[in-house]
């Protein structure tokens, strides 16, 4: 199968200005994103930054954006004609590379009950808390909802994003501080692209956030998205 990619390069420690290099390249049907990308740097141009470490859908490290749709490579299959950028709102390192490292600790430091819960002997758990942990803990902080939300990338100084909220979920019944939580929460739109956008098949980022803006947005109204029941 002949497949044209377009491929973002950008480097910020040179003066250069983003661009896109285009490649040809053959593969077998069937093959995936990150295959391509791996052809590419072994055949083509060994100077091609992206990431990647299992291949098999569980890391998280491989997300990219493909013809403006954010997914992980070595789960997206290789189309003709392909685009392929970083995930937008997020610190670029080079090319397809963000900085997770930054993504991550900027969403972890706006929420200061998870900072809390780092000190020694913060916060008890039972086998409640441990169930509920459990149940949202399919996240491969891929970075994708990140990369879609539009409150994000309006206010990144007060908004921990999704991910954000998600890891507020699996540690609420033990967190501090729930003034702050409802001053986060309160700017989530709900708006859904986040959830849609997750790869993760367990499905567990709608139920989640929808859970916290339940306890910590009262009078919200309830907007019908994916799948949801609303009764009452």
């Amino acid at each position: 199968m002949k497949v044209d990619l377009k491929i973002y390069r950008f480097d910020p420690d040179s003066k250069e200005q983003p661009r896109y290099d285009a490649f040809k390249i053959e593969l077998p049907q069937g093959e995936t994103v990150l295959s391509a990308l791996v052809k590419i740097y072994e055949e083509c141009d060994p100077g091609l930054s992206f990431r990647f470490a299992c291949s098999k859908i569980k890391c998280g490290e491989c997300a990219v954006m493909v013809n403006k749709s954010p997914c992980l490579a070595c789960n997206r299959l290789i189309e003709p004609e392909m685009v392929l950028e970083p995930l937008p709102n997020l610190p670029v390192i080079k090319d397809l590379v963000i900085d997770r490292n930054k993504a991550l600790n900027t969403a972890f430091q706006m929420a200061p009950p998870l900072i809390e819960l780092t000190k020694p002997g913060a916060g008890t758990a039972d086998l409640q808390v441990i169930d509920e942990y459990i149940r949202f803990t399919g996240c491969y902080e891929c970075l994708i909802c990140q990369s879609t939300c539009p409150v994000l990338k309006k206010q990144p100084d007060q908004f921990p994003g999704p991910l954000g909220l998600l890891w507020l979920v699996q540690r609420k019944l033990t967190a501090d501080g729930k003034n702050h939580i409802q001053e986060l929460v309160r700017l989530c739109t709900e708006c859904g692209r986040c959830w849609k956008a997750c790869p993760s098949e367990k499905k567990f980022l709608e139920p989640a956030i929808s859970g916290l803006l339940d306890e910590y947005k009262p009078g919200r109204s309830v907007k019908n998205t994916t799948n949801r029941k609303v009764t009452g």
